[in-house]
């Protein structure tokens, strides 16, 4: 019996063209094979050296003017007591938009504020207390009380000048003290030549007793009008100096009425100045609480439809306030912190709009403007991007912008060739390896 071994043996290729096949191979092949292989491997280095394959660190983007929309919300529950403008809407900076409901006429609180914001604190004696007396003030009632008693008791002291009398009685009582003074001036005058005189007398009764003419007697009473004469002088000089005390006295009595007067003034400005501050105060938290107010000018953008009487609630999205000036667009991306370090300034970023497929619309390019230097508390780090084509994309198509573009940006961190990338591989492998 056969053995496969033997049948295969046995076996004989009858075809000559098989057999010329197999036992001569065609020339071309040997003499061309190994120059196409080579062109081959040639022209893909050239490719991988062409080609380039770049490194990206993706994150979400949006796309704002560089003075975002301005999103306004409601800060407490409460109801729409009046609506001052329609959507989309020209509306300037500072303009009242909204009020909600309070305890208090907004049109009373308004005015109020009118009235306030055109008054400077160093002219408050101008404020129209009997105009604003009957205004319904609702949650600021009592600082405005408060304010509007200071001021009153201001203008009262201001009025009555509780010191006047004081300062008016101390100076007729100086006029007076003045008219005696000058009279005992005068006297004191005549007493000193009285004195004079009798001195003289008395020196020359002296001399005429030491020298025998006069008896004693009469130099004792010669003696005795001296000393009348010296004793009146010195009452003089002591009502004199009674007078000038009484008169220093009258100075430091309109003195510390004119300090009383002054301290007082201080006292009851400063205390009106402080509740005013305070009335200030408690009228911003009410504009902050119950006003919706634009803090720049554009076009006001309603979140829903809103109407009077209808109920928000604390912290609901009510609308939107685009600026006017939006022609310089910047965008904000989040990074996470992988591979956040190979992020650096002037790097590529493409991005991709959400509102603007870029299959069809294209990819618009901008640039790492910078990057935070430390993460939020999520980790993230924060960049600005700039666009210096705008929202021209790589379809050259301008792209319309309406209060903020979202997407996703991809920031072109290292953009190496193919080439570079292989062998990048190879040397990490390699590195593994030792």
């Amino acid at each position: 019996m056969e053995t496969k071994k033997d049948i295969l043996d046995n076996i004989e290729l009858r075809s000559e063209s098989v057999q010329d096949i197999l036992t001569q191979p065609p020339h071309w092949m040997i003499r061309w094979g190994n120059t196409v292989i080579f062109i081959i491997l040639l022209m893909i280095l050239l490719m991988s050296y062409i080609i380039k394959y770049p490194e990206f660190v993706p994150a979400s983007v949006i796309i704002t003017s560089q003075n975002p929309p301005e999103k306004l919300e409601a800060r407490i529950n409460s109801k729409i007591e009046k609506i001052f403008i329609k959507d989309h809407q020209i509306v300037n900076k500072g303009q009242v938009m909204m009020v909600l409901q309070s305890t208090g006429d907004y049109r009373s609180i308004l005015e109020l504020k009118n009235i306030m914001d055109s008054l400077s604190p160093n002219h408050l004696q101008s404020f129209p207390i009997h105009k604003t007396s009957a205004f319904k003030l609702g949650e600021i009632q009592g600082e405005y009380n408060n304010f509007a008693k200071a001021l009153q008791d201001e203008r009262l002291f201001t009025r009555l000048q509780p010191y006047a009398p004081e300062n008016l009685a101390a100076d007729q009582s100086l006029s007076e003290y003045k008219g005696r003074v000058a009279n005992l001036q005068q006297q004191k005058n005549l007493e000193i030549a009285k004195y004079e005189l009798t001195k003289k007398n008395f020196q020359r009764s002296q001399d005429l007793f030491n020298q025998g003419v006069i008896a004693a007697m009469e130099l004792e009473n010669e003696k005795i009008k001296f000393l009348q004469a010296e004793q009146s002088l010195k009452n003089i000089n002591i009502s004199l100096s009674q007078m000038q005390e009484a008169i220093s006295g009258l100075h430091k009595t309109k003195r510390g009425a004119t300090i009383n007067t002054e301290k007082d003034k201080i006292n009851y400005s400063s205390q009106t100045l402080q509740l005013y501050e305070q009335l200030r105060k408690s009228l911003r938290q009410w504009e902050q609480s119950y006003l919706i107010i634009s803090s720049t000018n554009g076009i006001v953008s309603f979140q829903q439809f809103w109407g009077e009487n209808q109920f928000v609630k604390s912290g609901d999205m009510v609308m939107s306030v685009l600026p006017e000036d939006k022609e310089f667009l910047v965008g904000r991306m989040q990074i996470p912190s992988a591979n956040s370090g190979k992020v650096q300034t002037g790097q590529k970023v493409l991005i991709k709009l959400d509102n603007y497929r870029f299959q069809e619309y294209g990819i618009i390019e901008g640039k790492v403007q910078n990057i935070s230097l430390t993460p939020d508390e999520n980790g993230n780090y924060y960049v600005d991007v700039i666009l210096p084509k705008g929202l021209k994309t790589s379809y050259n198509k301008t792209l319309l912008f309406d209060k903020e573009l979202k997407g996703n940006g991809e920031i072109v961190t290292e953009d190496l060739r193919l080439i570079e990338r292989i062998f990048f591989q190879i040397r990490k492998l390699l590195g593994y390896q030792s």
